[in-house]
């Protein structure tokens, strides 16, 4: 077998794995349609506010302190 031989996906044009040209297609046509459609984006933020207002909201705003305070904070707190 030769070395310089190409995997059989990149012969026919298809790099799948990190480098997955499908996936990059289908999350663009998806991003694209959900920015398009403006009563998915408002549906979106209404169950976001409900969630903020509701049970989930302390657990909600704990998340987002811990992002803010990135990632060396939580392994920090993680030591503890």
């Amino acid at each position: 077998m030769r070395n310089d031989k190409k995997p059989r996906t990149q012969a026919r044009g298809r790099v799948e794995g990190e480098g997955s040209y499908s996936a990059t297609r289908r999350y663009n046509q998806n991003l694209a349609r959900a920015l398009t459609d403006k009563s998915s984006i408002e549906r979106g933020a209404e169950r976001a506010r409900r969630a903020v207002e509701g049970r989930e909201g302390p657990k909600l705003r704990a998340a987002e302190e811990r992002g803010r305070r990135g990632p060396r904070a939580t392994k920090r707190a993680r030591a503890r």
